[in-house]
């Protein structure tokens, strides 16, 4: 049987856009949403200065990026996150620590920042951006169950701050794909043709090498809508009926594989060849991915007619907005 909780959200500058607290009842573990630019202010926070585990999100080429870390002083670390060292930009740290001495300790949250990254790296809905898999720190089982009710109360508590890097991206799709396999409300219906399609905001997308040629329509309205509502479930690319899907290489990710085989199985795929179109990619390297089998950058993968990378046609078509 399961039952309700009580999570509190204080908006501790009366703002949404700014500092949040969120405790869940009962629990002696607290959560603070930080942006990058308040950091510094953060300094005397109530336990910001102990042990905990957080998490750094962001955007990266237009797509959701979430770093995962541990500290045994959260504030200190938080201050050499900076765009220079690390080589990316975050907007808003997630951090978690305890409001009672030895709840966390080092060997608890190095614990936590090894299953959280291997939980957001199977989930793939977000870029991770930590280079290496972090050391999992061996302890007591009595200690290993304590952590993963305190993973089951992170992973409640970070969607209420707007993240979702637990959710599978695909599994939604994956389910569509089995219970509607015979009705035209699936993510492959496409119910406008590639020809009605002549904003200047959308682009034809190629994926092209010596033995396959696959393409996809991205929307850059959609694109850019997503950046301010990272929620809201619309898909900017589209891959086209007829594209060319090559074989699955060993460094594909899990999910695009359960994507895959779920289309050969609904007969999506035949014989190589995509037979609809189909709508479930929020990242170019996702598309490429799919498309090629294998781990992709799609910023360089994905081409217009005339040659000019994603990368350089977003980036020119930015700075006209």
């Amino acid at each position: 049987m399961s039952y309700g909780k009580s999570i509190t959200v204080y908006l501790m500058d009366g703002d949404s856009s700014q500092r949040y607290q969120v405790t869940l009842d009962n629990w002696n573990i607290k959560a603070y949403k930080i942006p990058v630019g308040l950091v510094a202010a953060s300094n005397s926070l109530d336990s910001i200065h102990t042990a905990g585990v957080y998490f750094l999100f962001g955007y990266v080429e237009g797509q959701k990026s979430v770093y995962v870390g541990e500290a045994e002083d959260v504030y200190r670390r938080l201050t050499q996150h900076i765009p220079e060292k690390d080589g990316y930009i975050w907007d808003n740290a997630v951090v978690f620590i305890a409001s009672e001495i030895g709840v966390l300790d080092k060997a608890r949250v190095k614990y936590l920042e090894n299953r959280f990254y291997n939980i957001i790296k199977d989930a793939n809905s977000y870029r991770l951006l930590n280079r290496n898999e972090p050391t999992k720190s061996t302890i007591t089982k009595y200690s290993e169950d304590a952590m993963e009710v305190v993973i089951d109360n992170i992973k409640l508590i970070i969607p209420v701050l707007g993240y979702t890097p637990f959710k599978n991206r695909i599994s939604e799709s994956v389910a569509a794909i089995k219970n509607n396999s015979n009705s035209r409300d699936t993510p492959f219906e496409n119910l406008i043709s590639e020809s009605e399609f002549s904003s200047e905001n959308e682009e034809i997308f190629y994926i092209k090498n010596t033995k396959l040629q696959a393409k996809c329509r991205f929307n850059l309205d959609i694109y850019m809508f997503n950046s301010d509502n990272p929620q809201s479930g619309l898909m900017p690319f589209t891959l086209l009926k007829g594209s060319q899907i090559s074989n699955v290489k060993s460094s594909l990710r899990k999910s695009l594989k359960q994507l895959r085989q779920e289309c050969i199985d609904s007969n999506a795929i035949k014989d190589g060849i995509l037979q609809k179109d189909l709508r479930c990619f929020d990242s170019a390297s996702y598309v490429a991915g799919f498309v090629l089998g294998r781990s992709s950058n799609g910023s360089i993968e994905l081409r217009t007619n005339d040659g000019q990378t994603f990368k350089d046609w977003l980036a020119k078509r930015q700075n006209k907005i």
